[in-house]
């Protein structure tokens, strides 16, 4: 009898832990998700409706989103942005990654948009005092994500689901919390130039005198290759290589090497790190660690992925580490072209002209594989 009472309560005492556990990874994620704002339209349901069956297989898709954060220059401007759209009946996973030097319009003022880079969507929605006048669901907390899913969606031609953001210091602490991380590093490149975000503005021994002189006569990179020691030098050797969170990070944002630079370089390295990621957290069954994890990374991550659809995705972790990966790049040698906007900036255009996406969602359909210019021309 007392070895039943013992049972008992031994039962029960675990039961009430993972309770408690469960309320406490509800309460601490609950923290990072950010909820649409509404307008009052949205809000009215004139007539009823019936919500069909949800499809378990059908695809859906998660933007993600690095930015600098804290004291980084431009801290909410997204250095990476990448679209993972899983197909669960087809077992794959797109990964495509969005240049941030694309020139989309951005609704600042109701419905008007005004040509940005895409980089900028996100810090746009996220500032309420700076751009007053936007339609309600690009203001609050979640007015970043909102603004800039709608904003993809237009380039990339499908929906997009959830946004997912975090700074660079959370970045550090996940690849960190997983024991680093093994890349497989495709070319040998040297980065001459790599920011060090605590010297950029030191003037290198420079009187105020000789930087009034430079910045007269100097910009770009001629005025930046004079500021040397604001930046550090980069070397990674091809092969698989073990990065620690700080490493990984500066692979991934490294864009000035002469070999290996470029935003369509970084883009590609960047996805490299994001598989590298999924394997090591479907290897070392990082999944009962996630409680503590959250726990860590709430003041860095920003979601609009409810702790239900969170929940499910970590129970089907290790169905999607098996799906088949697919890469899609955006670039120059594809779908875009190098172009010069009415602001002076260099940005990124359609080849098929300014806000014209059908040939990148043609692209992205047929997961890749091009399409010319000439035929969609002629379809239409």
């Amino acid at each position: 009898m007392e070895k039943k009472k013992n049972w008992w309560w031994i039962a029960a005492g675990t039961l009430a832990l993972t309770l408690i556990g469960m309320g406490i990874f509800y309460l601490t994620y609950n923290r990072m998700v950010v909820k649409k704002n509404k307008s009052i339209n949205q809000n009215i349901n004139i007539t009823p409706t019936i919500t069909p069956t949800p499809d378990p297989l059908a695809p859906y898709s998660i933007l993600l989103l690095g930015y600098g954060g804290g004291a980084h220059e431009g801290g909410l401007l997204t250095d990476s942005m990448m679209v993972a759209k899983i197909d669960p009946r087809n077992e794959e996973v797109s990964l495509v990654s969005i240049p941030r030097d694309l020139w989309t319009p951005i609704p600042i003022n109701g419905d008007e948009t005004q040509n940005k880079k895409i980089n900028e969507a996100y810090s746009i929605g996220a500032d309420d005092k700076k751009y007053p006048n936007k339609k309600t669901e690009f203001t609050g907390e979640a007015g970043g994500g909102e603004m800039i899913k709608t904003v993809v969606e237009q380039v990339l031609g499908f929906k997009i689901d959830y946004f997912a953001a975090i700074d660079f210091d959370g970045f550090v602490k996940i690849v960190d919390i997983l024991g680093g991380i093994d890349v497989k590093i495709n070319n040998t490149f040297d980065d001459p130039k790599y920011p060090i975000e605590e010297n950029i503005n030191d003037p290198c021994g420079k009187t105020e005198e000789d930087i009034k002189a430079l910045t007269a006569t100097m910009s770009g990179e001629k005025l930046e290759e004079q500021f040397m020691c604001r930046y550090e030098v980069l070397h990674f050797d091809k092969g698989i290589q073990h990065m620690d969170g700080a490493t990984a990070l500066k692979f991934a944002r490294s864009r000035h090497s002469t070999t290996d630079g470029g935003d369509f370089n970084r883009a590609a390295r960047q996805r490299l790190v994001v598989t590298a990621v999924r394997d090591k957290v479907i290897n070392i069954g990082f999944i009962p660690k996630i409680i503590s994890t959250i726990q860590t990374l709430t003041r860095h991550i920003t979601t609009d992925i409810n702790f239900t659809k969170m929940n499910e995705l970590v129970g089907k972790a290790n169905e999607i580490s098996r799906y088949k990966i697919i890469p899609i790049a955006l670039t120059n040698e594809n779908v875009l072209t190098d172009a010069k906007a009415s602001t002076g900036q260099f940005v990124l255009l359609p080849k098929l002209g300014e806000n014209n996406w059908e040939e990148i969602h043609q692209y992205i359909q047929n997961k890749g594989v091009a399409t010319t210019s000439a035929t969609i021309k002629t379809q239409n």
